[in-house]
């Protein structure tokens, strides 16, 4: 198991539904969320999909590297995900 973090921007007019989606995903995987920050609304520096703002949110946990492809690939494909970022931290 490693650690992660996980950036993830949603459409601002389906915020819950889209979190409770990703969590989904998350969970489907065995990730282990230890901090979720919410961020809030915040404007794109450039449109996504027509959308010049989005829901930022950032999950810290611990999954197993194999695991996060599958995660990102899942994440392209909901429609209310408009990025997210995984970044491996040290440990």
């Amino acid at each position: 198991m490693r650690n992660y973090e996980i950036t993830t921007v949603y459409r601002t007019n389906a915020v819950e539904e889209t979190k409770n989606s990703f969590k989904e995903i998350l969970a489907k995987y065995s990730v282990n969320i230890t901090t979720e920050e919410e961020w809030g609304n915040k404007k794109l520096w450039h449109p996504v999909d027509g959308q010049d703002h989005g829901y930022y949110t950032l999950f810290k946990c611990t999954a197993e590297p194999a695991s996060i492809e599958k995660i990102e690939n899942e994440a392209k494909l909901n429609q209310n995900i408009l990025k997210s970022l995984v970044i491996r931290q040290n440990g």
